[in-house]
């Protein structure tokens, strides 16, 4: 038996921890938020601990943390972590020392950036940051204490395209609450139904051209890449082809379900909910170029499955119009961006088993 030190918020609940609950593994694992238990009852010799420290703050872990990490390093044999922050970067890494695993929903595809100065621990952010001087409230240039040796430890999982699409809020919060009360799996039961093939991909009888609800984040750093594009579609007077602003969201996957093209910048981290919201309604997604990261399950195969744009939106409106005027080469990248990701998520089993088993842990 395995002890999952685990935090329910919806992420947890219809994402993250979704591959514990597939049927050939579920009674491996016993469940719990105690910290306490985990410190004073738990019999069990492994530790798995799932979107826990999940502070905004770019600072190492507080002294308290700390703390609790070396009393569950002196109690347990084998302790996994599963960092918690949407973004790849190095946020977390200080766990490094007390973990013999660590796991992050995307990782560098150069490892060399988890060594180099990153403002706000971001690389993203740091980007903004250097390109428009973009600040934060709380100012943060990490420089990393990260070996790279250490940096070879950081281990790909999965990301938020696992389970729970599309989204519905009232049921995905009741879910979590259930969750928290002690009942994680009986939360889980508030999941969305299964995946469901688009009846057309990003076709002609669609009405909307690009759907561009898009909602800025609060951190100015972090939300930049998204106010400069709403920027730029405003400047260029483009209302007539970009849908923007905000809606419910029942109207909201309506539209997607309308939509030739979803353009998704990113949001708290690379990989968005857009992005898979995009894929599953048919929509052809446009998004800032995320060949800087690999990550699972991964839509993100450039002129295959998405469109990269460059990170400051010079190409935005030339993509735009050439794919609006290409309609096969439109729909052949959306039909291959779902059946990739059906494709993906149906080797989850697979992939689960392959990460623990082959290391002894399962």
């Amino acid at each position: 038996m395995i002890t999952i030190l685990a935090y329910y918020d919806r992420i947890s609940v219809f994402h993250t921890i979704a591959p514990f609950f597939l049927k050939k593994y579920r009674r491996l694992f016993h469940f719990t938020q105690s910290l306490d238990f985990c410190l004073k009852h738990d019999k069990n010799k492994t530790l798995f601990m799932e979107r826990l420290f999940l502070s905004r703050d770019p600072r190492d872990l507080r002294q308290d943390e700390l703390d609790a990490l070396r009393k569950l390093r002196d109690k347990y044999e084998t302790i996994v972590f599963f960092n918690g922050q949407p973004e790849a970067g190095p946020n977390k890494l200080d766990v490094l020392p007390f973990v013999d695993r660590f796991f992050d929903k995307s990782v560098f595809s150069n490892r060399e950036y988890y060594q180099k100065p990153l403002y706000g621990k971001n690389l993203f952010a740091d980007y903004y940051h250097k390109q428009y001087g973009v600040i934060d409230e709380k100012e943060y240039l990490f420089k990393p204490s990260v070996s790279s040796e250490d940096a070879k430890r950081v281990e790909l999982s999965w990301n938020i395209g696992v389970d729970g699409y599309p989204r519905r809020d009232f049921p995905q919060r009741l879910g979590a609450v259930v969750a928290r009360a002690g009942f994680p799996y009986v939360g889980r039961l508030f999941k969305t139904q299964d995946l469901k093939k688009p009846t057309d991909f990003s076709g002609e009888d669609r009405n909307i051209a690009v759907h561009a609800r898009i909602d800025p984040v609060t951190c100015p750093s972090i939300a930049y890449q998204r106010v400069l594009f709403l920027q730029k579609i405003a400047e260029k007077q483009a209302k007539e082809t970009f849908l923007t602003g905000l809606t419910s969201q029942n109207q909201y996957y309506r539209e997607l379900s309308s939509a030739k093209i979803t353009l998704s910048p990113f949001g708290w981290g690379e990989v968005c909910h857009r992005d898979f919201e995009a894929v599953i309604f048919g929509s052809l997604l446009l998004k800032p170029d995320m060949s800087h990261i690999k990550t699972y399950p991964d839509v993100y195969i450039p002129y295959e499955t998405y469109i990269p744009l460059d990170w400051d939106g010079r190409d935005l409106f030339e993509k735009v119009d050439f794919y609006l005027a290409n309609t096969a080469e439109r729909q052949r990248i959306a039909q291959n961006a779902f059946e990739r990701y059906q494709k993906e998520l149906s080797g989850l089993e697979d992939r689960f088993g392959e990460l623990f088993e082959n290391r002894c842990i399962i």
